[in-house]
């Protein structure tokens, strides 16, 4: 079966090299940079409940895949094969696609929001062609990209079915009780992937993946560190504990013309963009326990940022205001 995937993957890249181009495209419509340019977008500017929705969403589906890559901790095909070329690298293990299931959280939710049939034509769509790319690119086996849209499908109807009985019960909390909430979902969600690590055991990675993975792409592979996780559990916390608090909600957009909107929505990827590159440079590389804390943090500023800090800011400061 693998010996098929990898033979497959070698034609594609063959046989239609001139897909590249488009495929690196739709590979970055799933990477984590694009989801924090369109969440902030649709909170901010265009619908606040569904960017709610969508982060929190996102950050559950983040936190999940991470630990299940662990779990079963399988290869990427230029990792164990010399006829796949790195078109793109990734450190982490390969199965279930973080792209396939990431796109199906996000595209589905926001296909499910609008109840229009070309909408969902269009999420479709956009699901197959982001989780394509990856194939051609050398970084999954079309397996993996199976074990992410099932797996994202699962996650977002789960989340479908929960969101108002588990919504009601949290509004009703005080917001001390609601920001404790948050961060009791945001550990669990880090929990699952230290989980997954200790039930490994002793297991460790092959050295002939570390090797292959170098050789073929530069770049060393480092699948049993976890701070993806701890990313994703730590902008769950700051966005779901800032959207807690806000009391203005739409405010980044609610008022000006089209060009004080623009300048809004760049400022607040701006700091945001600062906030995370800056405190960046203070995670260090040890101890883990640091770093994992490090890295907690500057995602729960930053996603506490997108939620409460910059409507916060321009509801005071802005135009109007």
């Amino acid at each position: 079966m693998t010996d098929i995937q990898i033979a497959f993957i070698q034609t594609l890249q063959t046989e239609a090299a001139w897909l590249e181009a488009p495929m690196r495209v739709f590979s970055f419509l799933g990477e984590p940079e694009f989801y924090l340019l369109v969440i902030p977008l649709l909170y901010w500017c265009w619908d606040t409940r569904l960017g709610l929705r969508l982060a929190l969403l996102m950050g559950i589906t983040g936190g999940l895949n991470e630990a299940l890559k662990v779990a079963f901790h399988l290869p990427r095909p230029y990792w164990v094969s010399p006829e796949v070329r790195a078109l793109e690298t990734h450190p982490s293990f390969g199965l279930p696609s973080a792209h396939a299931q990431g796109s199906v959280v996000l595209w589905g939710l926001i296909a499910a929001d609008a109840r229009s049939r070309w909408v969902w034509v269009f999420a479709a769509g956009m699901v197959f062609f982001i989780g394509a790319s990856r194939v051609f690119l050398g970084v999954h086996y079309p397996t993996d990209l199976l074990a992410g849209w099932a797996t994202g499908v699962v996650v977002l109807l789960g989340f479908l079915a929960l969101e108002k009985p588990v919504g009601r019960r949290v509004a009703a909390l005080p917001l001390s009780g609601q920001v404790l909430a948050a961060f009791i979902g945001s550990l669990a969600l880090a929990l699952a992937s230290f989980g997954a690590l200790a039930a490994l055991g002793d297991w460790e990675v092959p050295a002939s993946w570390a090797a292959g993975a170098l050789e073929r792409s530069g770049e060393a592979i480092d699948p049993l560190d976890v701070r993806d996780a701890i990313m994703a559990s730590g902008l769950f916390f700051g966005f779901a504990a800032g959207a807690a608090a806000n009391r203005h909600p739409g405010s980044m957009c609610a008022a000006g013309n089209g060009s004080v909107r623009l300048f809004r929505y760049a400022f607040g990827i701006l700091v945001a963009g600062a906030i995370w590159y800056g405190l960046g440079l203070f995670v260090p590389a040890d101890p883990p326990a640091a770093t994992y804390a490090l890295q907690y943090l500057r995602a729960a500023v930053a996603g506490a940022w997108i939620s409460f800090g910059a409507p916060a800011f321009f509801a005071r400061f802005g135009p109007g205001a």
